[in-house]
């Protein structure tokens, strides 16, 4: 199987899900590979470059594969970040590089950069690249006033240009909180939008590896 992990906007924890979705399917027994085609920011060392989601996935465990295609300097989307670093981004290399990197395993997650729209190259957005490697996609949001909006929109375009959702995870969720937007989002998701919601993940911080294959244990069937 494998899947692209999206999100409605940057920053709503598409890593971390990643993550826990791959130490989860692991501790089930299932060989797992993360692979990220587009790295933006990426960490420049005296050894190199390194991408630093898939620095995040190592440390859980060195049994779970990870890979990169492109890594590129620069806290921007892979289209502008390639085109700063005078970087052609070859659909083709990742394509086969996708292809190649599956090969041996029961999972593969594949996290996109930004939202369903951020620009991959100067001609293809995520959601391009999505349908090139025809995936279907988790979506990543977070319950906080406006992203209802977000969420939708990330729905709509998906459905629109037929690119198949797997499900919405709703991260990052207050253990207590007052506002009305957070405690009422995902009854009111559920009234427009018939994509399944796949569960839920609340605020966690410096959890161990033993506490987030617990909590993403939910997901994995």
């Amino acid at each position: 199987m494998e899947y692209f992990i999206t999100g409605i906007d940057t920053d709503i924890g598409k890593t971390f899900i990643t993550k826990g979705l791959a130490l989860a399917y692991l501790k089930a027994g299932k060989k797992v590979g993360v692979y990220k085609p587009l790295q933006s920011g990426a960490i420049k060392t005296e050894q190199g470059f390194l991408a630093p989601d898939l620095e995040a996935v190592k440390e859980l465990s060195p049994q779970i594969k990870t890979r990169c295609s492109y890594l590129l300097e620069g806290e921007v989307s892979p289209a502008l970040a390639a085109r700063l670093s005078g970087i052609e981004i070859d659909i083709k290399k990742i394509k086969t590089d996708f292809k190649s990197f599956t090969k041996g395993n029961d999972i593969t997650l594949v996290e996109g950069a930004g939202g369903i729209l951020a620009p991959a190259t100067d001609n293809m957005l995520c959601a391009d690249l999505i349908k090139s490697l025809n995936l279907p996609v988790i979506i990543v949001a977070v319950p906080y006033l406006g992203r209802l909006n977000h969420t939708l929109l990330t729905v709509y375009y998906a459905k629109t240009n037929r690119i198949p959702i797997k499900g919405i995870i709703i991260n990052k969720i207050p253990s207590n909180t007052n506002d009305l937007a957070t405690k009422n989002f995902i009854k009111e998701l559920t009234m427009y939008t018939d994509a399944e919601i796949l569960g839920t993940i609340g605020e966690m911080q410096n959890y161990t590896t033993d506490e987030i294959t617990k909590v993403f244990s939910k997901f994995v069937k």
